[in-house]
């Protein structure tokens, strides 16, 4: 049955339903804000619907190798963020209206070399200075916390507010309750072309049109594409990584683990299924806007995870897939108004599905000219705007030398 067409005037239309479409349709609609969403498929279908829900607070161990000045710094500009979005989920867990699987009984970085350890110890350092409540573990206090570690880890580093959610449940009760509070969002709605007249913009979508005052672009991996068609050259592009899930084992892995030399995520669901991540690459099929999984990414991933934790080499697999997730040239999120197309945002972060909701928070109070309760200066468009960009040294682009 055909969807209803769309012929509809609103204040904010939002372009993409992922987790950052999602909560800023939440917080602008809670403001009493008139909100329009748009999406080309079914909410939470792309890096939100298909990420395995780390909640991520340290450095990541790609970044965390950076040893040039700018590049060092580049990686504590968006720590507040992370915490600012575990602040944010702890208190959306509590007002849901339903279990997200929300907890932070902590995340450790691990080592096994001399090498990956003298590394953390940096890392701990300059997380520390940003305000990052990390620190650093010998081998009998990792064994005293985390006991299903194999012995060839040494050390690590502890940050006791991470943790993991379930995607599945969290982006589609923010959505709920933005549609509660009266945001409209307008599913299979792809976004064909967007024109700007005057102060007010007029989006052709695939069920029809939606014109707006103000416009955001939450589009993730298709950022850039969204941003053309008013002029705009937006450096974001996309990735395809993968993830995998075991059949369940009895619970006994609390934490959020990653590894400082090799890719890795590893955690345990709240039903006692094992999801192993990290990083590891998948195929982008364009023309279906599709990741494919790749075999040798399955078997590095699978190999890092049970030469860790041992007793993995006994579980089945049940599950692997891959989704596709937003890259911005120099790593960092890009948040705010563009400055020379007046009521057009950006909202495109890193970790984005950690830091999700609290900075579409930040972001909605800026358009609601309001401060925003945490400086995001540093995440302005503008800085794009001062003639060419060189990221050779920044940290995004920094490969684990030991990978």
């Amino acid at each position: 049955m055909p969807l209803p067409r769309i012929d509809t005037d609103t204040d904010i239309l939002i372009v993409g339903g992922g987790i950052m479409g999602c909560s800023l349709a939440y917080w602008l609609a809670r403001e009493g804000r008139e909100v329009a969403l748009i999406d080309r498929y079914d909410l939470n279908t792309q890096a939100s619907g298909t990420n395995a829900g780390s909640i991520h607070v340290q450095i990541l161990s790609h970044w965390a190798w950076a040893e040039e000045p700018e590049a060092v710094r580049a990686t504590q500009r968006p720590l507040k963020l992370y915490a600012e979005g575990v602040r944010t989920w702890r208190e959306l867990a509590k007002t849901l209206d339903t279990d997200i699987e929300f907890s932070t009984s902590g995340g450790l970085m691990i080592a096994e070399t001399e090498r990956e350890f003298r590394q953390i110890e940096k890392k701990v350092k300059r997380e520390n200075e940003a305000g990052i409540n990390t620190r650093v573990l010998d081998a009998n206090e990792v064994r005293k916390i985390a006991p299903y570690l194999s012995d060839v880890v040494i050390g690590a580093d502890f940050c006791p507010d991470e943790g993991k959610l379930n995607p599945i449940a969290a982006t589609p009760a923010i959505a709920r309750g933005a549609e509660k509070a009266g945001a409209r969002m307008f599913r299979h709605a792809g976004l064909l072309k967007l024109e700007r007249s005057g102060n007010r913009f007029t989006a052709t979508t695939a069920r029809g049109d939606i014109r707006a005052s103000r416009v955001i672009c939450a589009a993730g991996g298709w950022s850039a594409e969204v941003a053309a068609m008013l002029g705009v050259t937006l450096p974001v592009t996309r990735r395809a990584l993968h993830m995998n899930a075991t059949e369940a084992m009895e619970y006994r892995v609390p934490h959020l683990i990653q590894h400082m030399g090799r890719r890795l995520t590893l955690k345990q669901a709240s039903n006692g299924t094992m999801l192993i991540g990290g990083g590891w690459a998948a195929q982008i099929d364009e023309p279906t806007n599709r990741a494919v999984v790749q075999r040798s990414s399955i078997h590095g991933n699978l190999w890092v995870a049970q030469h860790l934790m041992p007793e993995l080499r006994h579980l089945r697999i049940v599950r692997t897939w891959s989704g596709i997730i937003n890259v911005m040239a120099d790593g960092l999120p890009i948040m705010g108004e563009v400055p020379n197309v007046p009521g057009f945002y950006i909202a495109s972060t890193s970790v984005g599905y950690t830091s999700g909701p609290g900075a579409a928070r930040l972001i909605s109070e800026l358009i609601l000219g309001r401060k925003p309760s945490l400086d995001i200066s540093a995440f302005a468009f503008d800085r794009f705007m001062t003639g060419p960009q060189n990221f050779d040294k920044l940290p995004f682009l920094i490969e684990n030398p030991s990978l």
